[in-house]
């Protein structure tokens, strides 16, 4: 199951990023002379368009005015974050037919071309060589502009799922999507609104539903101008009816390089920063944010503190985390910004990145304060350029055939993080550093429900270590926000830990406040379907599955444990129907099809003992 901020959502965010990562902040760190480039100056007084309630417009109509800036950034890794799966500049360049056997689940996946769109299908055979079942989507969205690769998107009522397959660039090769070595989700991994909402324009998620879209579930297709500018609609009005800027700046429209450093840098970190776990505010959706703005104040983002052993991939898929980590960063009083080194309208490569790089680092950096000899640079890059010594390309462990650029551009290989990066400098006594807290903020401007929700995903990714401050925590919520459904579904996880009959029957009471409190967490459902179980209550199980079943269709484990009920009071037709519902929505579920085997040998058993 995905929730927010757990390691399957870090996972598939990560995915995604590896697939469109394309901005990388590349400058370098030799020896620093005091110098800092100077900056625009910061824009002051709100930005008219920032508010909730001003519509968007879409980039074309921003590329009416703004014709070579929009070209130019059309050519970006953001600008071609997604397309649509029958686009023939992306198709053209894949290779197909590609079949690959998963020796884990005994199921074989394939790409093929047909009528113009790019298919994947996944299949089983018997030992006669028969096929057992075979499922094939169309691949509706490619994710990525293939740097690290394309992930794809299939589309079916109204749900997104992520496909079983992934191509990546750097080995040439069709490989299982990021996180599938670890379990094979085949078509069931839904895209979640926390990871699209990075690698598209708009998307439009269905509130509270994991993997609902409206149709169209892009209304934007790929990152554009409005995701850093903010809605365009107050800026086209005034300009169109002739109006302009009554001050010394266009308050219309967000211009980042007018911002203060840190509040630019929240644009940027939204989607270039991981963090461990990352958790929306109470009442808050992924589409509030609003350039100009605070971050926080829609998502928090946590980081576990490092360890003086934690090896270099820790701040990878964090850029801004790593930035902050630099002696560059830090020399600067934190004027340095992602922007000094990016400009986002413009992708360069080759030898004209090369110079534009260097010259970033020059305008900080004496060329005689790098003590490498040049011929020693020379061996290292042949372009004698500035990040393949100090910001090098590292590979994510946790992603096969992928590498990103390491942000915290140490001046000398093996060396240390700093301070920053330990618990000293955790938010007060909640043990996380706060990354998208205001420089100099207290840690009380933390919700209690926020870090809650924090602790509770980070325990599940195997940080036991926050199990005190998570029940410490929990036990204040109990009293200040009894009727809070996360809360409710927190204790009720609490109360079933401890395997007692007291506790099982407070977990049931607490979950089912918590499902009858307006839960909607697929998880809360399935949970108190299986206590209920435990308590021999399988007719309130069955109620309260199917209840979760309606709201998640697609989801496959709600068949699964509804089955398991009906099995336990003996009704073995009902189980068969609800499996065989199931198997017509996911053939290649390997537990559905186990049960299939436990349901017709239990019937066979029922009838030969008659």
């Amino acid at each position: 199951m995905l929730r927010s901020g757990s390691r399957d959502v870090r996972l598939l965010r990560a995915a995604l990023q590896l697939a469109a990562a394309t901005i990388c902040l590349l400058p370098a760190a030799l020896a620093p002379t005091g110098g800092q480039t100077t900056a625009r100056a910061a824009q002051t007084g709100p930005f008219r368009n920032a508010v909730a309630g001003t519509r968007y417009v879409g980039s074309k109509v921003c590329g009416a005015c703004h014709p070579q800036i929009y070209a130019s950034y059309n050519k970006t890794g953001m600008g071609r974050s997604i397309v649509a799966g029958e686009d023939k500049s992306l198709l053209e360049r894949l290779p197909a037919p590609f079949n690959l056997f998963d020796s884990d689940t005994g199921q074989f996946f394939e790409v093929f071309r047909k009528e113009g769109m790019l298919y994947q299908s996944q299949y089983a055979v018997d030992r006669d060589g028969k096929e057992v079942f075979r499922q094939t989507w169309a691949l509706a969205f490619a994710v990525g502009a293939g740097e690290n690769g394309f992930g794809f998107i299939v589309q079916r009522d109204g749900h997104l799922f992520e496909a079983p397959l992934t191509y990546y660039t750097q080995s040439r090769t069709w490989g299982l999507s990021p996180g599938y070595e670890l379990r094979n989700y085949g078509f069931t991994r839904p895209i979640l609104a926390q990871c699209i909402g990075c690698h598209s324009g708009r998307p439009q998620p269905v509130p509270a539903f994991a993997g609902v879209y409206r149709d169209p579930p892009f209304a934007e297709m790929a990152v554009g101008c409005e995701n850093c500018h903010g809605p365009g609609e107050l800026h086209v009005s005034e300009r169109q009816t002739g109006r302009r800027p009554a001050g010394a700046f266009d308050s219309s429209i967000v211009n980042p390089s007018r911002l203060p450093g840190w509040l630019a840098d929240n644009i940027c970190m939204k989607c270039h920063q991981g963090g461990d776990v990352r958790v929306l505010q109470p009442g808050k959706q992924e589409q509030d944010f609003r350039p100009g703005t605070r971050l926080d104040t829609v998502e928090s983002i946590f980081k576990v503190p490092l360890n003086s052993d934690s090896p270099l991939q820790s701040v990878l898929v964090e850029h801004y985390f790593g930035m902050r980590l630099s002696k560059c960063y830090r020399a600067s009083a934190g004027k340095l910004s992602c922007m000094t080194c990016h400009n986002p309208h413009a992708e360069l490569s080759g030898l004209e990145a090369v110079e534009y790089y260097r010259a970033k680092c020059l305008s900080c950096h004496r060329p005689e304060g790098c003590k490498l000899p040049v011929a020693e640079r020379v061996k290292k890059s042949s372009a004698n350029d500035c990040p393949s010594c100090h910001m090098p390309k590292r590979t994510v462990t946790t992603i096969t055939h992928a590498a990103l650029t390491d942000h915290s551009i140490a001046a000398r290989p093996g060396e240390l993080y700093p301070e920053e990066a330990f618990s000293s400098h955790a938010a007060g006594a909640t043990g996380l550093l706060h990354l998208t807290s205001a420089p100099g903020e207290s840690p009380s401007s933390i919700p209690q429900v926020t870090l809650l929700r924090a602790y509770l995903d980070l325990i599940r990714d195997g940080h036991k270590e926050f199990t005190s401050r998570k029940n410490e925590l929990l036990d204040k919520l109990a009293l200040s926000a009894p009727g809070d459904p996360m809360v409710l579904a927190a204790l009720g996880r609490r109360a079933a830990s401890d395997h007692t009959r007291e506790g099982l029957r407070a977990g049931i009471r607490h979950l089912a406040g918590a499902v009858r409190a307006g839960s909607t967490a697929p998880e809360d459902f399935l949970l108190l379907g299986e206590l209920y179980g435990r308590d021999d209550r399988h007719v309130d199980a069955i109620r309260v599955l199917e209840k979760g079943r309606e709201a998640n269709p697609y989801f496959v484990e709600f068949y699964e444990a509804v089955a398991v009920q009906q099995m336990a009071l003996g009704k073995y037709g009902d189980a068969l129907q609800v499996i065989r519902k199931g198997l017509s929505l996911f053939p290649g579920d390997n537990t559905l099809r186990l049960l299939e085997k436990k349901v017709g040998s239990a019937t066979l058993d029922d009838t030969t003992s008659k």
